[in-house]
């Protein structure tokens, strides 16, 4: 069972540290020193949450509807297509450096519900964890999926918490306009990669490729 909880730890983890959404707001949390900790503690609870959904059944029902399916997976492209688009446009004006730079600590209640909505409404994240996750424990015993879902969360743990408080360290590097411009490119080109590989993958569902 080393392996399964390996597996999961793995697996979980190349999903997690893909630059998006939560990963971003972590980042500009740290740098703007707001409430580090009770951020990092959220993510964490939240994918929680959602690996649990995945790697316990959630996931596997939504891959026998297709229908459920590619609504998912058309929700999750607009909301990457959209993304990109607003890190394309921070890259060019460097409007995320400026955001950065004018980061105020915020109050325990905003800090709450922003961090909720960000880990638990990304339709990335029910991707991430109902369809990839969720097809891949579909094939596990239940025994097995314990162990996987506890690498998992062992992933993400580690994931929110070393970014969260390395950023805070690294506030320097990261306060530096041409870092964030060429991050947001980054973050710009793998959103519409994934973006096209959802599309591509509802098309071909569709009948049309």
């Amino acid at each position: 069972m080393l392996n399964t909880y390996l597996n999961g730890v793995i697996f979980c983890f190349v999903l997690i540290a893909a630059i998006g959404v939560q990963n971003l707001y972590v980042i500009e949390q740290g740098l703007a020193k707001n409430r580090i900790f009770l951020v990092c503690l959220l993510s964490f609870l939240g994918d929680c949450v959602l690996f649990g959904f995945g790697v316990f059944g959630i996931g596997a029902i939504a891959l026998k509807n297709q229908n459920f399916m590619l609504l998912l997976g058309s929700c999750g492209a607009i909301f990457l297509l959209l993304y990109g688009a607003t890190s394309l446009k921070s890259a060019i004006q460097g409007t995320h450096f400026a955001k950065i730079k004018s980061a105020k600590p915020q109050s325990l209640k905003a800090t709450t519900l922003k961090t909720l909505a960000i880990s638990l409404l990304n339709p990335h994240a029910y991707i991430d964890t109902f369809i990839i996750v969720g097809g891949f424990c579909a094939t596990l015993e239940n025994t097995a999926k314990s162990y996987f879902y506890t690498g998992a969360i062992t992933a993400s743990f580690l994931w929110f918490f070393a970014l969260g408080y390395s950023s805070k360290m690294l506030s320097r590097f990261f306060t530096n306009p041409k870092i964030w411009r060429v991050l947001d490119s980054l973050i710009a080109c793998l959103m519409f990669y994934i973006a096209f590989l959802i599309i591509k993958f509802i098309m071909q569902n569709l009948g049309y490729l």
